[in-house]
């Protein structure tokens, strides 16, 4: 195997979501045969978009996992909001945390490489005792680690968006982490402006998802700073990547859209000195699904499906496919690296077997 078009390494993926993270896998060659996501909604927006992925919509703790033995890469974005600076922070005290399920996978499946993603916030000191203790059962299953965050920005995403990578070998491989293609250094391509996939106009309803003057707005030197309208969403800086896109956008918490600098020029008049305005701000807008979904890698063509605060939630939710893609390459590199390298030779798991598995298949 060596090129991505030959690779054919079969892989299942957990918490899987509307299916980034697979688009962007799929591009750097490996074969996402199964996945497995508990939402019905993202679950079926996966199966519109991978239809030659197998998908069950399951709560992952229901899952046996021997249903699945032979796989050669485990993938998976446990729910981010046990470490999340938005959420509680409360790790493995929080039922969400769903790392040891992912362990129990890499436990009972033994895959050749596993990747693991999750918000930067893992690997802070908040959480060391707990993030040590997951490396340490890794590696007491004999998997060799590397760990790095990554900015979807630096890969051609039009956003800001940090994110912890685990990888994990079985056997020592020669491995290392994709190089930003985007940036402010010199020989790198410049980032991708929010602005370039954001429209004038839109024919997107926005309904309730207003912008309103703060009767106590929070002042910052940056103007794309501070909290100047309520809401949860903030002006986007359209010469730069945006900020990152969250999973609870949607009606006031979505980021605004300000083409004609009408937020700008009233932090100036803050700044100035100027009276607080109250009222409904002219002239801006919230993000769109459709301007989301571009803002975090995906094309027009990709269909979410389920209600609009669903839509929302698992763009918000999504791996960026560029950064995906990125991290594929680098560890199909790596296994394909080995002189011992057996070729894939097209064992699948029998119909038959994976039929007896009760989640639901779409």
């Amino acid at each position: 195997m060596t090129s991505k078009e030959n690779s054919k390494w079969m892989c299942l993926e957990l918490f899987s979501g509307a299916g980034g993270s697979s688009l962007g896998y799929a591009r750097a060659g490996l074969n996402i045969q199964f996945s497995i996501e508990k939402d019905f909604a993202a679950a079926q927006t996966y199966a519109q978009n991978h239809p030659n992925t197998q998908v069950w919509q399951e709560p992952i703790e229901n899952v046996d996992f021997s249903e699945f033995k032979g796989v050669d890469i485990l993938l998976g974005s446990p729910p981010c909001q046990p470490f999340s600076v938005a959420g509680k922070q409360l790790a493995d005290v929080d039922n969400r945390d769903m790392i040891p399920e992912f362990t129990r996978a890499i436990r009972t499946l033994r895959p050749r490489a596993f990747i693991m993603e999750n918000v930067a916030g893992l690997s802070t000191a908040r959480y060391g005792v707990y993030w040590a203790q997951v490396q340490r059962e890794w590696q007491t299953l004999g998997y060799h680690l590397h760990l790095a965050i990554l900015d979807a920005a630096d890969f051609g995403v039009p956003q800001r968006r940090a994110r912890l990578f685990a990888v994990g070998f079985k056997d020592p491989r020669a491995f290392e982490f994709p190089q930003p293609i985007h940036g402010s250094r010199a020989g790198l391509l410049p980032f991708i402006k929010s602005g370039s996939v954001l429209n004038t106009r839109t024919d997107e309803s926005l309904e309730g998802a207003i912008v309103t003057y703060a009767k106590n707005p929070v002042l910052r030197p940056s103007p794309w700073a501070g909290m100047l309208v309520n809401g949860g969403g903030r002006p986007i800086e359209l010469d730069a990547p945006s900020p990152t896109i969250p999973a609870s956008a949607g009606g006031n918490r979505t980021h605004i859209v300000d083409f004609g600098g009408v937020l700008l020029e009233y932090h100036r008049h803050l700044y100035a000195g100027g009276v607080v305005r109250e009222g409904l701000v002219e002239g801006v807008r919230r993000l769109t699904l459709t301007e989301s979904a571009l803002l975090q890698g995906f094309s027009l063509e990709y269909q979410f499906l389920g209600a609009k605060t669903s839509q929302y939630r698992q763009i918000g939710n999504a791996v960026p496919p560029p950064l995906a893609e990125a991290m594929g390459n680098a560890v199909r590199r790596a296994l394909e690296g080995e002189e011992y390298l057996e070729k894939y030779d097209g064992k699948t798991i029998s119909s038959s077997s994976a039929h007896q598995f009760q989640g639901t298949l779409f």
